[in-house]
């Protein structure tokens, strides 16, 4: 399982860095149902963009290089239900269910006896990157950073994210805002972070790509697609002959 631990890390920062719902009043955040303002100015259709992907069900697929290692994955979400299935090659086969304050993990690298960990999020630290990952809702995120954007086409956009302000207007809840302010300390320059994006007609976010460039793990170079938004999403857990819980030392790990 410690084997797994790195990987899981990189695999579920990318919800952490990418993802978005500012902690701002609810009368500042997009109603779902409401048809896309027209022509914001590009900073706040971003950022509104993101809150409008993930005020719903969604599908999301994202291919990640950090360094040497390369990753690909896709699953399905309900943010608003806390339920996620991902799966893909992490660089080896994984899969990731959650629901509700419990989550699933399957991988060759776990040692246990079953193939499916079992993981109660409440038990983790506030500061655990796997807590952080998967609070979707909670995360404000890289995008919530942005200090610049262009629109450069027809719903593409340009800009540079500052993942302190990031930090800064992220949700204190589940250790978010540490978790950022840990991606900003590996940055080389982590008030410069360029990103591509590109809207939907509604005006949801459909497509986010960014790098950032590590003091240590070389660049970390993120590829993000979102689609099938309001489409039903079931996630169901494994099987109970096929889990088993982590065992209590194992949180210190995670």
């Amino acid at each position: 399982m410690r084997r797994l631990i790195p990987t899981l890390s990189i695999v579920l920062a990318v919800a952490l860095v990418g993802g978005c719902g500012t902690k701002s009043d609810d009368s500042a955040k997009p109603d779902a149902t409401a048809s896309a303002p027209s022509k914001l100015e590009p900073v706040a259709a971003v950022k509104q963009g993101m809150d409008r992907s993930l005020s719903g069900t969604l599908s999301m697929q994202a291919s990640i290089k950090a360094g040497s290692q390369s990753m690909t994955l896709g699953g399905k979400m309900d943010p608003v239900a806390k339920a996620i299935q991902i799966s893909g090659k992490a660089p080896e086969p994984i899969e990731v269910r959650m629901l509700d304050n419990t989550a699933y993990i399957k991988s060759e690298s776990m040692e246990g006896e079953k193939p499916w960990m079992k993981i109660d999020l409440g038990k983790l630290k506030p500061t655990s990157t796997l807590r952080q990952s998967f609070d979707v809702k909670s995360q404000t995120g890289l995008i919530g950073g942005t200090v610049s954007a262009q629109e450069v086409g027809e719903g593409r956009y340009t800009g540079v994210a500052d993942l302190n302000k990031a930090a800064e207007v992220a949700s204190t809840e589940a250790g978010m805002r540490e978790g950022l302010e840990s991606t900003a300390k590996l940055a080389k320059d982590p008030k410069a972070i360029p990103f591509e994006a590109t809207l939907d007609a509604d005006g949801r976010l459909t497509t986010l790509s960014y790098t950032i460039a590590t003091k240590s793990l070389g660049d970390l170079v993120t590829e993000m697609r979102m689609s099938e938004f309001g489409k039903p999403v079931t996630v169901e857990a494994p099987p109970a002959g096929e889990t088993e819980a982590a065992a209590d030392e194992m949180y210190a790990f995670l």
